[in-house]
């Protein structure tokens, strides 16, 4: 298989592993550890759905060890289902990663990841990262508030650690893809009153390194993130008020020079976008999505074995930790 140039740019650590059909970017620190296995450049070797389940599967590889495959989302999701054309994007992932940590910005580590071409066309893309130990994502946090069943001490210190985490994102020069509340992780120490807040931010998949963010592709992002809590809100109920909001934005905007003009316009424009980010959904639920070839390859290869899985914290976000 020809070397893809975005391996060049590998962080120190990693090495390469190549096959006719597939290519892996492994950490040195856990190649035994998955070669022991059976982990490889086309096989997945061990491999068990994990208890955390979200729009993207995830899988336990045993040492703390998640792999997420890549699916798409929106309309494209129902029409292309799992395949890529672009076989660099879980190493762009695994780079980004690498550099919000080396900047100090919560997120986990990405140990390897992995293009296998598809049967056809296409590749399937994969990312193995370290998981996050006893933390929830913050829609399930969010689920919590609704319910009542979260100190609102914590739910303001929560708010105000989410709009800090954005941005040192944003001063860091990324620009998330899919900023939503699945994918920030809220440590579960933070849910006591009292407690000193820790989130992370996961999945890196498309997001990007742009230099210096302009301030409509930080509104941008900001927007995505609170469609994504207003949806939940219209659904289970409000969680957040609007001084919870406030302190989101304190966090965000600790000098306080433009926030109240860019939740107007974010509000405004979360207004006119609704239907058409309603549109992926009603085509997933009328027709379903193509079933994952490669789920049927894991479960053959464990010669029978039985792959189960949990959902938790169904309609609010996952109860318990993801990958990167």
């Amino acid at each position: 298989m020809a070397t893809l140039p975005i391996l060049a740019e590998l962080p120190c650590g990693f090495f390469l592993e190549e096959s006719p059909r597939g290519v892996l970017a492994l950490h040195a620190d856990v190649a035994r550890e998955l070669h022991e296995r059976g982990f490889g450049p086309e096989r997945d070797g061990e491999l068990v759905k994990s208890e955390l389940a979200g729009r993207r599967p995830l899988y336990d590889l045993g040492g703390g060890l998640l792999l997420r495959r890549f699916s798409h989302g929106g309309l494209t999701r129902w029409l292309t289902g799992v395949r890529y054309l672009d076989p660099e994007r879980p190493f762009r992932e695994l780079i980004l990663s690498h550099s919000l940590r080396s900047a100090g910005i919560r997120t986990p580590q990405i140990v390897a990841a992995r293009a296998r071409l598809a049967r056809g066309v296409g590749w399937h893309l994969d990312v193995v990262a370290r998981r996050v130990p006893d933390s929830v994502d913050l829609g399930y946090v969010l689920g919590m508030a609704r319910r009542g069943e979260l100190e609102r001490s914590a739910l303001r210190s929560i708010a105000r650690a989410a709009g800090e985490l954005v941005r040192q994102l944003h001063r860091h020069g990324c620009m998330h893809a899919d900023l939503t509340p699945s994918n920030i992780l809220v440590g579960r120490d933070t849910l006591r009153e009292g407690a000193a807040a820790e989130l992370w931010v996961i999945d890196l998949d498309r997001s990007t390194l742009v230099g210096e963010l302009g301030h409509g592709r930080r509104l941008l992002n900001l927007r995505r993130l609170y469609r994504f809590v207003r949806r939940r809100d219209r659904e289970h109920g409000r969680a957040l008020s609007s001084t919870d909001y406030a302190r989101f934005f304190r966090g965000y905007d600790p000098d306080r020079g433009h926030w109240k003009a860019d939740w107007r316009l974010i509000s405004a424009a979360h207004s006119r976008s609704r239907l058409l980010h309603s549109l992926g959904w009603f085509f997933e639920s009328a027709f379903g999505r193509a079933p994952d070839p490669r789920d049927a390859a894991a479960e053959s290869e464990r010669a029978g074995g039985v792959l189960g899985v949990h959902r938790l914290g169904a309609g609010d976000g996952r109860g318990g930790a993801g990958s990167g």
